[in-house]
């Protein structure tokens, strides 16, 4: 792997980069950084890749990303069903965390923006007591009306690094219109994160991370997302149909 590409699988047309971990992940961002590429990551889950066969603007703006990770298992079985071998799973905030250490201790400073401002706040505290030597150059909570104003701040800010915790993929959406104003050289959108390192939402228990069905979790935790998470049997008959075109079209022996 160099600096500039990584292996893919096309999940439904989308290619999602292959990292054996959060930390190879992280570890190819940072080279990218280091040769002056900027870099637009997002994580790759069901929903969106469900969604994004169905909206145009959403599917460009998936394949606008620089790094696409496989963020859920559900794209992990969809890769072993439509690529013979499934992708490791890199989720979003571990890879979050990951490139807080890698700013941390290459001293490069990070803007976070979105949540609630309470939420907003404890989680920079939790980020400073974790990483003591962060450079956090400025914040902003993510109700906010002008985002002329908000690019402004970012920019003077000087920060080399953005994460986005607005809601996806709202989140994606808002990076990629103003992308190509924003100064920070790395940009990720990075959901519910904020209210994790917060400690506003508990994350789940190690033996749902391991086995990927921290969605199963999260939905006994509050069944409102009941509603969001119908797009995984859609997903799921989505990558079905596809397997099934791809046997009928393979050479007859």
């Amino acid at each position: 792997m160099d600096s500039h590409s990584v292996e893919t699988r096309s999940i439904l047309g989308i290619p999602v980069h292959v990292f054996p971990s959060h930390g190879h992940a992280a570890d190819f961002v940072r080279r990218r950084l280091d040769s002056g590429l900027r870099t637009f990551c997002i994580a790759m889950n069901p929903e969106k890749l469900y969604r994004a066969q169905r909206e145009e603007k959403l599917r460009r703006v998936l394949m606008s990303a620089d790094v696409r990770l496989c963020d859920g298992i559900g794209v992990s079985l969809a890769s072993r069903m439509l690529c013979r071998s499934p992708l490791p799973r890199c989720t979003g905030i571990d890879l979050f965390i990951e490139m807080v250490s890698v700013a941390a201790r290459e001293e490069w400073s990070v803007y976070i923006l979105g949540a609630s401002p309470e939420v907003n706040a404890r989680a920079r505290v939790e980020l400073r007591r974790r990483f003591p030597n962060l450079r956090i150059a400025g914040a902003r909570h993510g109700f906010f009306k002008d985002s002329t104003g908000v690019v402004d701040e970012i920019n003077r800010s000087g920060a080399d690094l953005l994460f986005a915790a607005m809601g996806s993929p709202r989140q994606e959406f808002w990076i990629a219109e103003h992308r190509p104003m924003l100064r920070p050289r790395f940009c990720m959108g990075v959901g519910g994160s904020l209210d994790v390192v917060a400690g506003v939402v508990k994350r789940a228990p190690a033996v749902f991370q391991k086995t990927g069905t921290e969605w199963l979790f999260r939905l006994v935790s509050d069944p409102r997302r009941a509603r969001r998470q119908l797009a995984l049997p859609l997903f799921a008959l989505d990558v079905l149909k596809a397997a099934v075109a791809q046997q009928r079209h393979l050479p007859a022996h």
